[in-house]
């Protein structure tokens, strides 16, 4: 019996466990497909409200089949390697951050605190590199959306 990489050889493989991913996208993608159905999803250059929710719900349920695939034929990689809760706190720390100071403060600081903040994720970040990649990300972005595309958004404050 094939074992997949960190399991133990002999060990019962439960083949329906590995595929619960899988299963999980494609359960979201139809699940927001159904609710986006009564939407009108117009065409590629007038698109509805009901366009991207169904282009995303697509593409899960082609992503889970993908996954559960894999899953099922055993060529899915295992991975024996610890979460890395430093990464995984300080990048959903940057995105809570990011949605809280964007009204009140504005798109380039809001932007700016995000970016440090998820860069504080690699433990071997200097304040230096923090400080300079943050500028550089927040400057292209005001770049990109205040100037280029013209977002209506708060560049500082209200």
């Amino acid at each position: 019996m094939n074992t997949l990489e960190g399991e133990k050889p002999g060990g019962d493989r439960n083949v329906w466990r590995q595929a619960i991913s899988g299963t999980v996208l494609i359960g979201f993608g139809l699940a927001i497909l159904m609710i986006s159905w009564n939407y009108s999803a117009g065409s590629l250059t007038q698109m509805g409200p009901g366009f991207m929710p169904r282009v995303i719900a697509v593409a899960l349920v082609a992503m889970g089949l993908g996954i559960l695939v894999s899953d099922l034929r055993g060529t899915a990689q295992s991975y024996d390697e610890p979460i890395h809760w430093r990464a995984l706190i300080f990048v959903s720390a940057a995105v809570l951050i990011f949605v809280t100071l964007v009204e009140p403060a504005g798109l380039v600081p809001a932007m700016f605190c995000a970016v440090a903040a998820s860069k504080l994720a690699n433990s071997r970040a200097g304040l230096l590199s923090i400080v300079i990649y943050s500028a550089a990300v927040t400057l292209a972005g005001y770049f990109l959306f205040i100037v280029a595309l013209g977002l209506p958004l708060t560049v500082f404050g209200r």
